[in-house]
């Protein structure tokens, strides 16, 4: 199998905000667009944080999230979705109030496997990929590993034959 390194899989232009955009903008890219985390940049383009959909969720719902991660003992989901996002009208929350501050990175030169494994061991869902100096060069995700391992057989996807 040859090497496969994340610049030839990562995503790059990828959506970003600021630290100062409000947080409901934040929140409607999550609701139009088909994104796994948002990385949060400075003026030079530099990685600053990220913010996941799991990051919003824990802001809102943070007595719950651990309670999600063994939901055997929750019979009723209803009773839990009386949280009231109007808050997000607010002007006053920001992206840097609900941002990680410390997001994974890899370099353009990082093997995916080892990419693999670290989304695995941090149970996360983006690498954000940045140069020597910071600054943000693209995502990888599980599914654009998945890809670069799989693809090759997405020509015989739905083909029972050999």
């Amino acid at each position: 199998m040859p090497s496969r390194y994340v610049r030839d899989f990562m995503t790059s232009g990828v959506i970003t905000c600021s630290r100062g955009d409000k947080l409901r903008d934040v929140a409607a890219l999550f609701a139009t667009r088909t994104v796994s985390g948002v990385p949060v940049t400075d003026r030079e383009g530099k990685l600053v944080g990220i913010i996941t959909k799991l990051d919003l969720l824990g802001f809102f719902l943070p007595e719950y999230l651990d309670l999600f991660s063994d939901i055997d003992f929750i019979q009723d989901f209803s009773t839990l979705q009386s949280c009231n996002l109007d808050v997000l009208e607010s002007d006053l929350l920001l992206a840097e109030d609900v941002m990680d501050y410390e997001p994974l990175t890899v370099g353009p030169e990082t093997m995916l496997l080892k990419c693999a494994a670290l989304l695995s061991k941090f149970k996360a869902e983006i690498l954000c990929v940045v140069d020597a100096e910071g600054k943000l060069l693209g995502v990888i995700t599980a599914t654009d590993i998945a890809r670069a391992f799989f693809g090759r057989y997405s020509d015989s996807a739905g083909d029972p034959s050999p």
